[in-house]
């Protein structure tokens, strides 16, 4: 299993959970060969970061 670790800045006027999605479906369109175990979110002091922890492997 390995981890991937996305933080996430909102910056401009697209809403968080926007840019959040663009930026983990990059990722995961450019690696095809991994199945997702899990994910979990976790948001930073700065109402402005999210910090979003991805389980996954490789095949």
């Amino acid at each position: 299993m390995k981890v991937k670790v996305f933080e996430i800045v909102k910056s401009g006027l697209t809403p968080l959970s926007q840019e959040m999605e663009s930026i983990i479906q990059e990722w995961i369109d450019e690696n095809d060969d991994i199945e997702i175990i899990s994910a979990s979110q976790s948001q930073h002091l700065r109402e402005n970061t999210v910090f979003v922890t991805v389980f996954y492997r490789q095949q």
